[in-house]
């Protein structure tokens, strides 16, 4: 439910700025995630996947016009591949994601970006055997380039803020011994963007 909150007050933000401009792109690249935890697995190596998403831009100020607001809809794959009895097994986390975020121009062609991800999880390589929880949250940093242009370039890096991993630990004869909350993701994105409409158009 507070998904489907913030989702409708960003939209009804947008559409309550009069004298705002709008840019919409496409998105897609390759990303590389790994997770962080507390010692519950062995080391753990980082993986590349894929994600695809759109995005629409808005300048809210025109007296303002290098600060922009941006949300992102992204499906991403993160994961990590850990080593069991001696083998790797790679594990996929599917996640829908909405990034809302602030964008500042610092010259012609460059930016800074910056907010948080919103993930829901949409399914699993490996079953039911783990209990992922069905929503992350995380928070990002990237740049930029060529942001005028039809074909810009972005790269971005995420820090989870909430785990991925929460279960129950069951001894079968003791039953419930505690609960485990454990890996956050750490993902970087290299990506380009289509824009739809290169440049800026009023609302």
């Amino acid at each position: 439910m507070r998904y489907k909150f913030i989702v409708v007050t960003f939209f009804v933000f947008f559409i309550q700025i009069p004298e705002g401009f709008a840019q919409v792109g496409m998105m897609f690249g390759t990303n590389y995630s790994n997770v962080r935890h507390d010692g519950l697995l062995e080391k753990t190596q980082g993986q590349m996947s894929l994600h695809l998403g759109a995005n629409i831009e808005v300048v809210p100020i025109k007296g303002i016009p290098n600060l922009s607001l941006r949300t992102d809809l992204i499906l991403v794959q993160k994961g990590y591949t850990p080593r069991l009895d001696g083998s790797r097994y790679r594990v996929n986390l599917e996640y829908g994601s909405f990034a809302p975020m602030v964008k500042y121009a610092i010259i012609e062609g460059f930016s800074i970006h910056s907010g948080i991800e919103f993930n829901r999880f949409m399914g699993s390589n490996v079953g039911e055997d783990v209990t992922f929880r069905k929503n992350e949250k995380a928070v990002f940093f990237g740049v930029d380039l060529f942001n005028s242009k039809r074909l810009s370039f972005y790269t971005r890096a995420s820090f989870g803020l909430t785990p991925v991993l929460d279960y129950y630990d069951i001894d079968p004869i003791e039953g419930i011994q505690g609960r485990i909350s454990d890996l956050y993701t750490t993902t970087i994105m290299l990506g380009l963007q289509l824009n739809i409409h290169h440049e800026k158009i009023r609302f």
